[in-house]
């Protein structure tokens, strides 16, 4: 896919020295306290807002990720580099509660607008990786479905506030770029729907394959950027999306899989009819908005046409209904 006119190469971005500035000697000694000597330090990629690299020494590796006045893909969108703090504070909230799934925090440097981490991806490898050369596997989706219950549940008493901009504030603001942005009347009646239901709980808010490890057997989560508070539908639904996009060329496995992942997620309570047509249509609202970003490019591998494929597939069912996870997953396979 053609980069965005906003984006710049990756050779071109800032180095940590350039990054930290007079902060880089505290920075790496709190990087060396942890690997030994630096052997590389390697800039990942992934997501769009902040810089992070990979720091590894003979004792292993660490992450490091800076923030700093503009998103560091979209240099165009400014941004407070102190809303790293945000993030901060959502990992040592799950990371309190699931402290398996989640990257600690090692150390962090306010006025540097920087933390240390541990690495989650023993690979070196996301979840994106894999699903960009194969498809899933149903072992993989019961497994994902399952960690994304169990994070849920041990959050839900949560009454920590985590963004500086207000919890519900970042909400409306999340679905105004992944659900409002289409202008279908149907997305914008949902986003009512579950601004009005309580409780309001957190969510991880960004559940994309980029952000997920399953290496070794396990799960793992990062980028907690987008945590906030909404209705844990929209994770499963967001999530949902995204491995229907990944398998858009791959439509055989998409029945099986979109099963495993909803059965494994509500395992221990029936969801109802109604709570199946919410996720199904925000999964809808996210495919278009993967589909339709062109400063936000979401990589999937296929062909335009096939983009715009399922695109009609899927408006097609939003117009017409009735959505549900099946409706969606076949709206997505037989796009023709």
């Amino acid at each position: 896919m053609t980069r965005a006119s906003g984006q710049i190469p990756v050779g071109a971005l800032p180095p940590p020295e350039m990054l930290l500035g007079d902060a880089l000697p505290d920075v790496l000694a709190d990087c060396l306290d942890r690997v030994g000597h630096i052997d590389a330090i390697t800039r990942l990629k992934g997501g769009n807002v902040s810089h992070v690299f990979r720091v590894e020494g003979p004792r292993g590796s660490v992450v490091l990720k800076v923030r700093s006045t503009t998103f560091v893909h979209i240099p165009s969108m400014r941004t407070d580099p102190a809303l790293i703090g945000d993030e901060r504070r959502a990992l040592e909230v799950y990371g309190a509660l699931a402290p398996s799934m989640f990257p600690r925090v090692l150390a962090f440097h306010p006025q540097a607008h920087a933390m240390i981490m541990t690495d989650v991806f023993p690979d070196r490898r996301s979840y994106e990786d894999h699903l960009q050369e194969r498809a899933g596997t149903p072992e993989e989706l019961a497994r994902l479905g399952t960690a994304v219950r169990h994070v849920h549940e041990v959050t839900k008493d949560v009454q920590v506030p985590i963004r500086s901009q207000g919890d519900l504030w970042f909400r409306e603001h999340t679905f105004d770029y992944t659900l409002r942005a289409s202008g279908h009347p149907v997305l914008e009646r949902v986003c009512q729907e579950l601004s009005a239901e309580e409780p309001q709980r957190l969510v991880l808010g960004d559940l994309a394959p980029k952000n997920l490890s399953l290496a070794d057997g396990q799960v793992a989560f990062c980028d907690l950027d987008n945590v906030h508070r909404s209705r844990p539908v929209f994770d499963v639904g967001y999530l949902l999306a995204h491995i229907l996009l990944h398998h858009i060329d791959r439509p055989e496995h998409l029945p099986a899989l979109a099963s495993v992942l909803l059965d494994a997620y509500y395992a221990d309570r029936l969801p109802s009819h109604r709570t199946r047509q919410l996720v199904a249509t925000v999964a809808a609202g996210v495919i278009f908005y993967r589909l339709d970003n062109s400063m936000v490019p979401y990589h999937l591998g296929t062909s335009a046409l096939r983009r715009r494929q399922v695109r009609r597939s899927v408006a097609r069912l939003l117009d017409h209904g009735p959505i549900t996870p099946d409706s969606l997953h076949h709206a997505v396979a037989g796009a023709p």
